[in-house]
This record gives structure tokens, sequence and C-alpha cells, in this order.
């Protein structure tokens, strides 16, 4: 009798007015999620209302012109044009948020801080599927997550970075569910959870590229060939190409010699004419190689043309033929590395290593002011089109612009805020307590100098014990993923503290791995003397 009443509950359940309840009670595993962050939700709300409460305004940054150009093409040129170096995701995510009523960077920054509210629930289902002693982890690793700051800043601005992190804790949840599921149908489906939040990614960013080895090695990790099917290679194999169209040659080029600079070889022929105008500077740099990732910025803005010294008249005409400095960084780059290509990794372990702090991501950004001091400086140097700037604050085009006081009122409506100085105290408690690296000597400190803090060693630990299994398929995958890509990032990019934070979220989850180990231990010992 008992069993015809639960089967009659069963085949009525999908006809319930209430589905949400009823889809919950089938996916066990969602539900704990949900509610098991209703605290990390609660936290995480009040720390971006308090952001949003001073700051009402998302911050325009240097790189927010350059996102921002493909929605003023289009709704004051009807121009459709996606730049290679800013495909393709965010600039036409930003097109809908301008033609919302009221100011762009008003609704953004709502939106933004919505999305990252959303992503701490795929965060805490990978806690709940992974880990065996999820109850004790998931409150406090979420709330952790929440609060993270560079993450809370950079749902703050415009720029691709957060599509880019929220694309990426979802990308995780889906490889969770679909490596762990054994049904082959089932797993077919959940596949998709993580290929969509994978594409995003692909096509949010052109550093998404340096992951596709560590995909490689994860789906040998997996066995992805026992479960996928032409159609889920089709996909991968259209997403990979599609990725080569995203990111600009030219930026390419400039940042691979921007870290190879040091190691321009003077004595060779090659471009030799080239290398006589900057033969003194390179052997500068190279003297003080062990501090060159802090001392890149003059050779930055060189190779992107912005110092046009004239002194290097050869350079200065280079500058003007793009295809022709593409040629010639290259060569001069591959010339180098191949010539050191030990000291091409020490510069990127600098880099690594100089950013590996949380306390590196300064948290005067979270400060009353600081939004609207920078825009004003841009305003008065005039960086930004007057359409541009129209859009971004939802102001009519048959008015003049405001004054620059205007617009500091606007985004500093409470300068002297109590919340931002709360914050501020935050951000800076939180980064100190996440420092990976001690320096004696501050930044200034060569690497080899460096000390792990304890919280690394920690960090080194866990990532151990998840290469092994059960993490391997799971959390040890992501981790081999996560250090491919900030080894490579660091080669051909720049000091930026940006760039490290994708790892944060995965250094969370590692860090609990080494509680969860001995817990899933202590249940495997259980299991066994219950059984005997």
């Amino acid at each position: 009798m008992g069993n015809d009443v639960n089967s009659t509950v069963r085949s009525s359940a999908p006809h319930s007015p209430f589905p949400i309840p009823h889809f919950l009670h089938r996916h066990p595993l969602l539900r704990d999620a949900l509610l098991w962050a209703i605290p990390a939700l609660i936290a995480g709300t009040i720390l971006r209302l308090l952001l949003l409460h001073y700051s009402p305004y998302a911050y325009w940054g240097a790189d927010s012109r350059s996102f921002f150009g493909f929605t003023n093409g289009v709704l004051n040129d009807f121009y459709f044009s996606l730049s290679e170096k800013r495909r393709y995701l965010y600039p036409i995510f930003l097109l809908p948020v301008t033609m919302l009523p009221g100011a762009a960077l008003k609704a953004l920054a709502w939106i933004q801080a919505g999305m990252g509210l959303l992503a701490i629930l795929p965060f805490a289902y990978f806690i709940r599927r992974v880990f065996v002693g999820w109850k004790i982890l998931i409150v406090p690793m979420t709330v952790l997550y929440a609060g993270l700051p560079v993450f809370l800043w950079h749902e703050h601005e415009l720029i691709a970075e957060t599509l880019y992190f929220d694309a990426l804790i979802c990308a995780l949840a889906g490889w969770a569910a679909w490596t762990s599921q054994r049904d082959v149908e089932r797993a077919r489906r959940l596949w998709w959870t993580f290929f969509v939040p994978f594409a995003v990614m692909v096509l949010t960013k052109p550093s998404s590229k340096f992951l596709w080895p560590g995909i490689a090695i994860a789906f040998v990790a997996v066995f992805a060939w026992r479960t996928l099917r032409w159609k889920e290679w089709a996909a991968l194999g259209a997403l990979f190409l599609a990725g080569l169209t995203v990111g600009d040659d030219d930026q390419a080029a400039w940042l691979l010699y921007n870290t190879a600079f040091p190691l321009t070889q003077l004595e060779t022929p090659l471009h030799a004419d080239y290398k006589a105008e900057i033969a003194d500077w390179v052997r500068k740099k190279r003297d003080r190689i062990d501090d060159y990732s802090n001392e890149d910025y003059e050779v930055q803005y060189f190779l992107r043309g912005s110092d046009k010294g004239s002194d290097r008249p050869l350079w200065r005409k280079l500058m003007k033929n793009s295809r022709e400095q593409e040629r010639v960084y290259k060569d001069l780059a591959l010339e180098g590395i191949r010539a050191h290509p030990d000291l091409f990794v020490y510069i990127a372990l600098q880099r690594l290593v100089r950013c590996a702090n949380l306390s590196d991501f300064k948290p005067d950004r979270f400060e009353a002011t600081y939004n609207s001091r920078r825009f004003v400086e841009q305003i008065e140097k005039q960086r930004n089109p007057d359409s541009m700037v129209r859009l971004a604050f939802g102001l009519p085009k048959s008015e003049p612009l405001p004054p620059a006081p205007q617009f500091a009122a606007w985004l500093a409506p409470h300068p002297d805020s109590a919340a931002a100085t709360w914050l501020v105290n935050y951000v800076r408690a939180y980064d100190h307590a996440g420092d990976l690296v001690t320096r004696p000597q501050g930044d200034e400190t060569p690497i080899w100098q460096c000390r792990p803090t304890p919280l690394a060693w920690w960090l080194l630990l866990g990532i151990a014990l998840s290469l092994v299994p059960p993490y391997l398929r799971t959390l040890g995958v992501w981790n081999v993923m996560t250090l491919g890509y900030l080894f490579a990032v660091y080669l051909v990019g720049i000091q930026q503290t940006r760039y490290i934070a994708p790892a944060w979220p995965i250094f969370l989850l590692t860090l609990g791995v080494v509680i969860d180990w001995p817990l899933r231990w202590l249940a495997g010992r259980r299991k066994l003397a219950v059984s005997e």
C-alpha cells in the first residue's frame, strides 16, 4: 500500500503548481547548496549595498573606453564593430545595459553586483558536490568567497573581468556536476552546464587561450571520450576556433616583447639598426633584471607608442606601421627568449610572486572619493569622447556636458561616508589575511628572498592533495589549469593583480581540501567498520 502511495505522489508531483519545490526535492544537492549559501548571500548583499550606497556609479577605468566603444558606435553612429582586443561578449552585454533608463554606469553597478551574488550559488554547489565535510566547510567558504575584495571591486567596474569571473565559477560547478555523474546519458546532458559558461569565458577574454592546454590534460584525466559524442566534440572544436579570433595580435606582440626586452640580443645582426637605438636601455634593464617586473612600465609605454622619444627616430617611425611593428617585436622577443629561456621564466615568476598577495590589490579603491577623483581627472584631460560620457551618465545629446564638480557630486554623493571607512578597513584586514608571501624589503624584495606564509604552505598541501583521488577529477584538474594559466599569462602579460584574480576561488576551495581530507578518511574508516 505504501509503495502505491509513493508512486502516486511521484507521478502527480510534476503537475504541481509549485515546480520549484518539486525541482529542489528531485535535486537535493542543489537544494542544500541554496539553503546553506543563505549566510553568504546575506553577507555579500550587505557588502555590495555598502559600496553602492557611497559609490552608486560603476567605476570607469583605463580600459573602460575600449569596452564601451561598441555601444558608443551602435547608439551614436549605428556602426557595428567589435575590435579584436575586446571581443565578444562583454561589449555586446553593455549595449542592452546602456539602453535601460537612466545612467548606464549606475545600472551596470547594480546588475554586476547581482551577477556576483548569483555566482555564490554554483560555488556552494561545488562544495556540496565534492566535499564530504561540506556541512563544516560550506558556510565559511561561501562567506569568504562572497566577500573577496578583488571580485567585489571588479563587479563595480566597467570591465570584462566580472563576467569572466562569474562564468569561471559556473564552469567549475558544471565540471563537477558532469564529471561526478556515472550515468552516461545524464553526464552528456550535464556536460553543457560546463561547456556554456566555459564558452562565455573563451569569448570574453583573450587570456582564456591559456586554459586550453589544461583543458586537454583535464579531459585525459576524466576519460572524457567515454561520455562525449561527436556533437560535444564539435561544439568544443568550434569554440576553440572562435577563441582564436579573440585578442589583438599587435597587443600580443608588444606584451611578449615587453617581457623579453632585457633579453634583447644586441650583438646579433637581426634588426641591428633598431637595437642600436635602445642598446643602453636594454643593458640598464638587464643589469636590474631582479626588479624588472617592478620597473617595466617605461618599456610598456614606449612599446605601445605612448613615449615618443626623439632620440629613437627609427622606433618612432616603426610605431606608425603596425604590421612591421608586430614583426619586429616578435623577432626580437623570440630571439631573446631562445637565448635566455631561464630569464624569460624568471621575469614571469617575478610578476606572479609580486601579485601573489591579496594585499597587492590596494584597498584605496574602496575610498568614498576614489571613483570621482579618477573620473574627474579623465574629464579634465579629455580622455573620453563626449558621446561616451553622455551614454555612460544618461545625459541628453542636446545639452553640453556639466562641469567636473557635477560629475564628482554624482560619483561621490557621500564623500565622508562612514560606510566607506568601514569597507576600506574590511578590505585591508581581508587582504592581509590572504597574503601568500612575505617580503622583507617590501615590493623591492628579489623574489628569491621572499618566503611563503603559513597560508601558502597550507595552499601547497591542498594542491598536492587535490592531485590524487578522489579530488583529481574535479578540483585537481582545475588546479592544473589554473597554475598553467597563471604561468602563461604572466609570461606574456604585465604585473597586474587582476590577472591572478581568477585563481582565488580555486585556491579557496583548495584550502578546503586540507580540512576535508581527514574527514573523508574518517568517514571511510567508519563505513569500513560498519561493513565489517
